[in-house]
């Protein structure tokens, strides 16, 4: 960030605006943020952008939070200039999108306010840093049903199988069914396994389309040694993208085997 200037604010100028791109969830693990700055202070400030004679914070929402319920008087915080909200919600973004402790629907919310605002998913991907695969998984999870979005929330689905689920079966009430058998199904090739066969038979049945997945389960298994850096790689990446590390693996494998044209 450039054009950085530090003050002790008071905690009653700032304003939480919509270029604060942590929306839900935010009173998570606040008590035991406050309990650590009771204890050894505000470790790191929290970012604002200046408005008349107020701020607008844009980074640094719970620690903010967590010195409100302390009743401080006032936080330590980095000033910067922004020529527009657009450009607030990006450097905002751009500092939380690695986090994994932020939502998924934040992410997906402000995936779609940037796309909106930028014009293309190119354009929002070039200015947060990140792929355009990236942009578009966030944007997947605008189309997943509330009711599968729900078993995301409770920890019952990935994100990213969810996305999986909305993108690949179309009629809605059949994909939130597909949801709860997957969401019974505690091995992670058969819930691939559910989702394809899903796909490939529009017309089978639910507990049809379960027991071609347990039986395409016992067939075509590979086993695979890797490094402990490649192993760290694809740990990063599942915990990055909300998925199971097979699912990593296999798609790295399907793009190399393309790649190289011996699939199509």
């Amino acid at each position: 960030m450039d054009k950085l200037d530090f003050q002790y604010l008071p905690l009653d100028r700032i304003d939480v605006g919509l270029s604060n791109v942590r929306r839900t969830n935010l009173q998570e693990g606040i008590h035991d943020l406050a309990s650590s700055i009771r204890e050894i202070g505000v470790q790191q400030p929290v970012v604002v952008i200046k408005k008349g004679d107020r701020y607008d914070l844009i980074i640094g929402q719970r620690r903010y939070l967590a010195c409100r319920q302390l009743g401080l008087s006032e936080i330590p915080a980095l000033i910067t200039a922004v020529r527009n909200d657009t450009e607030a919600i990006v450097k905002s973004f751009s500092e939380n999108i690695h986090r994994l402790d932020l939502d998924y629907r934040d992410k997906m919310q402000v995936a779609n306010e940037l796309v909106t605002k930028l014009g293309s998913v190119d354009e929002a991907a070039k200015h947060i840093g990140v792929s355009n695969q990236t942009i578009k998984n966030y944007l997947g999870y605008a189309a997943v049903p509330e009711a599968i979005k729900q078993m995301v929330d409770t920890g019952d689905l990935s994100a990213a199988t969810a996305v999986s689920i909305a993108k690949n079966i179309p009629d809605e009430g059949k994909a939130v069914r597909i949801a709860k058998k997957i969401k019974e199904t505690p091995r992670s090739e058969e819930r691939r396994n559910i989702i394809d066969i899903a796909r490939e038979n529009p017309s089978k049945d639910i507990e049809g389309i379960v027991r071609a997945a347990k039986e395409r389960s016992l067939m075509r298994k590979i086993t695979i040694h890797v490094t402990p850096k490649v192993f760290e790689a694809i740990h990063l990446a599942s915990k990055r993208y909300g998925t199971d590390r097979e699912d990593v693996v296999k798609e790295a494998v399907v793009e190399w085997l393309q790649s190289k044209g011996f699939m199509r």
